[in-house]
């Protein structure tokens, strides 16, 4: 069962339990029950890459995200989870997360679930921010968005990844274009994240201190195979370097 859950299968179309004769019926009629008739809170990244480069997004450098900040015309969102802000953030943003760590207080059968699938791939468990684009339409009367998570993500492609990187911030400017009806010369990216403001000495409210150790690419919600898409932070020449963590973290913190 541990296997069954931790790998991307097909039993009724849900990540994470294969149809494999390991799997047991009854747990693949759990699962399609608690994911029956779920919308997909971000469709696969193939197809947010595609509409992201039909649509033309833009990224943008640190300082230019610095500056249209300071016009008073743009929102800098932060869709990292709420911890994560709290911890440290860039200054003058507003924390608009896609996700939070998942609240088993309230516990239903579908997060039982997820919180196995994500346990098992030694992932934080996360829940999806069904709110999401409401809440970043209310951050800018304007509408006009920066979006920032950890590391950033990218839509430049390699040999290695010919659809880019996929990362939060990514996924929220498809979000505001395709759900909340923003112009896509109102939505940029800014490149490298936190990760980026923080190396271009921009003003940092709180503490931060990048982990280099860790994988801060968002999951697919619940794909959790698409953590494997990400490798971490972008490094350039010059960057400022960082100590090694004290201590392995048991989590990955995307």
């Amino acid at each position: 069962m541990q296997q069954a859950l931790a790998t991307r299968g097909r039993a009724c179309g849900v990540t994470g339990v294969p149809r494999t004769s390991s799997t047991r019926p009854a747990v693949r009629s759990l699962v399609c029950r608690a994911a029956a008739d779920k919308t997909p809170f971000i469709p696969p990244w193939r197809d947010v890459y595609n509409d992201l480069k039909s649509k033309g997004l833009r990224t943008v450098a640190p300082e230019e995200a610095a500056e249209l900040l300071a016009t008073g015309k743009w929102a800098l969102i932060d869709v990292r989870r709420p911890d994560q802000f709290e911890e440290g953030h860039a200054q003058g943003s507003v924390s608009v997360p896609m996700y939070s760590r998942l609240d088993m207080s309230q516990a239903d059968l579908a997060k039982v679930m997820k919180l196995i699938a994500f346990s098992f791939n030694g992932v934080q468990p996360i829940d999806s921010n069904a709110t999401f684009t409401k809440d970043a339409l209310a951050a800018s009367p304007a509408k006009k968005f920066i979006t920032l998570c950890e590391a950033g993500g990218t839509m430049k492609p390699t040999v290695n990844f010919p659809l880019g990187k996929p990362s939060r911030s990514l996924q929220a400017a498809w979000k505001l274009m395709a759900e909340g009806g923003v112009a896509p010369g109102d939505v940029v990216h800014l490149e490298r994240g936190l990760y980026g403001w923080y190396q271009a000495d921009l003003p940092i409210e709180g503490t931060y201190t990048p982990d280099l150790g860790r994988t801060p690419m968002a999951a697919q919600d619940p794909a959790v195979n698409s953590i494997a898409q990400s490798t971490g932070y972008e490094q350039q020449a010059g960057d400022k370097q960082q100590p090694e963590p004290a201590q392995k973290k048991k989590w990955f913190n995307f």
